[in-house]
């Protein structure tokens, strides 16, 4: 069971993203503003990624634990900040909708000494 930090997302997104991992997962949401010292105690972050709002966070986050798995999710399907994300230091990229079966597989992805075979 990993401890899995949900930021700066609005809630609907955190709800649906909280509720395909809660079942195998200790899941918090968190706002922005959250201090890096209390999101770093996670084994993942998933944060928001309109706008590039994430940007400062995830700087923040590579500074102070470099290899923690940092996922940027965002409800817009059709984009190209992907690559902005992911040259930036994100570890994935996913966009809605956020089913159970696809969470499951970024967090293995992302935590692979974790592994359970989702899919």
């Amino acid at each position: 069971m990993a401890k899995v930090i949900l930021i700066g997302l609005e809630q609907s997104t955190a709800t649906q993203i909280g509720s395909a991992l809660a079942n195998d997962h200790e899941v918090e949401h968190r706002s922005a503003n959250t201090p890096v010292g209390e999101i770093i105690s996670a084994d993942i972050v998933f944060a928001g990624g309109e706008e590039k709002r994430y940007m400062p966070l995830l700087n923040r986050v590579r500074k102070a634990k470099p290899d923690m798995p940092f996922v940027v999710v965002t409800r817009i399907p059709e984009t190209t900040d992907w690559l902005d994300a992911l040259e930036a230091g994100a570890t994935d990229y996913c966009s809605a909708p956020f089913e159970r079966m696809h969470m499951n597989w970024l967090m293995e992805s992302a935590l692979p000494h974790q592994r359970t075979f989702a899919a």
